[in-house]
């Protein structure tokens, strides 16, 4: 009857998909005077091996592999070299990204090769390093590649190797020379159980810009979740938020972090002076954002500083085995979560935070941006 209750209250609150930011994205022309656009997340963030080819080049600015990392310092048929890696005749250079590249429509990865000559690579794809596919050719200058036929259906690569196919291998840079590789169709790494539940996160506009294009299984900081939070809040009160005029804190001036201040669902660590963007959240400070999110809709003059106003009613579930570790603010909101489905707990325990360095060291207690989209989606299901 209770949980009924709870529902009633938001029982004028519908569904609404708002329309999702893109992603920034870097414009550029391809070979043939196309416009074309590739997300600035969706760039190499790492070389993983390079192996120069045979001759090289003689300058010492282009045996930098870093160089192919990121956006494209320039782009056209400059003879003088600057800001690239050139591969040398035959060699070849295996780059990571942080953002899954897959089989969409139209090309799914763009080599950036610059300079005077037009020079071909073999591109390949790996999601593990173990496997490879070839997927083409990319024919010098700008050059996409389409996955299309050439990996199995629904499979999702986050490695691209390169390999000079030796078309100039003589002169100041033989070898082709690697400005950028972007993947043009992209998704956020996730795991494979929380693809279904990632995909819903989309759909329901819970998906901050903060996490567009981020491996979702690395653990999520607090002004991450401060802006999951501020979505879930927009979805089930169903208007768009400003972000407000007050900012208490030293350490941070992102706009997703006041919106939730100014909406009572964050205060700030300590004395309330910082808020220590970066730290990775708990499992109680979840608890107790989603909550205040809840309060801020269902209970007209609702604030966080007359929060004890407003009690929860709800069945209370069974003490959790380690309710004792609980942080006294953090209770009644762990409870509430609980009581509807939203956090659940392991084997009796809910793990609200760590309390020991052996706990901290282990990252005992935290969550995941995966989780945290999880658990936000139970909120909109459960709560909406």
């Amino acid at each position: 009857m209770r949980k009924r209750i709870l529902a009633l209250i938001l029982a004028l609150v519908s569904f609404c998909t708002f329309a999702l930011p893109a992603l920034a994205d870097y414009k550029f022309t391809d070979r043939d005077g196309n416009e074309m656009i590739a997300p600035n997340r969706a760039f190499a963030v790492e070389v993983v091996e390079f192996t120069p080819g045979s001759p090289w080049t003689r300058y010492d600015e282009q045996k930098k592999p870093e160089n192919v990392l990121g956006l494209p310092d320039r782009t056209g048929d400059q003879s003088t070299s600057k800001g690239d890696y050139c591969l040398g005749a035959g060699g070849s250079i295996v780059l990571r990204f942080d953002i899954s590249i897959y089989d969409g429509e139209g090309l799914d990865i763009y080599i950036f090769e610059v300079g005077g000559q037009v020079e071909d690579t073999q591109v390949e794809v790996s999601s593990d390093l173990v496997t490879w596919y070839k997927v083409g050719v990319a024919k010098g200058k700008t050059a996409g590649v389409d996955l299309a036929g050439k990996v199995p259906e629904g499979a999702r690569f986050r490695y691209v190797r390169l390999t000079d196919l030796k078309k100039s291998p003589s002169g100041d840079w033989p070898g082709a020379d690697i400005d950028a590789v972007s993947g043009l169709n992209v998704k956020a790494i996730s795991s494979k159980w929380a693809e279904e539940e990632v995909q819903k996160a989309e759909e329901y506009g819970l998906v901050p810009d903060s996490l567009r294009g981020t491996d979702l299984t690395k653990p999520i900081t607090r002004a991450e979740f401060a802006a999951v939070a501020v979505k879930v809040y927009e979805k089930l009160k169903k208007a768009a938020t400003m972000v407000g005029n007050k900012n208490p804190f030293s350490d941070c001036s992102d706009p997703d972090v006041i919106r939730a201040y100014n909406l009572g669902i964050v205060n700030g660590v300590g004395d309330g002076t910082t808020f220590a963007p970066n730290q990775l959240l708990t499992r109680e400070q979840a608890a107790t954002m989603l909550t205040r999110a809840f309060k801020k809709i269902a209970f007209t003059g609702w604030t966080l500083a007359n929060d004890s106003a407003f009690p929860l009613i709800y069945d209370m579930p069974a003490p959790f085995s380690d309710d004792a570790a609980i942080s006294g603010w953090a209770r009644d909101s762990v409870y509430f979560m609980a009581a509807n489905g939203i956090i659940e707990g392991n084997a009796g325990k809910f793990m609200p935070r760590a309390t020991t360095p052996a706990e901290e060291a282990m990252g005992y207690a935290q969550a995941t941006r995966e989780q945290a989209l999880l658990i936000a989606v139970r909120m909109v299901e459960n709560l909406g």
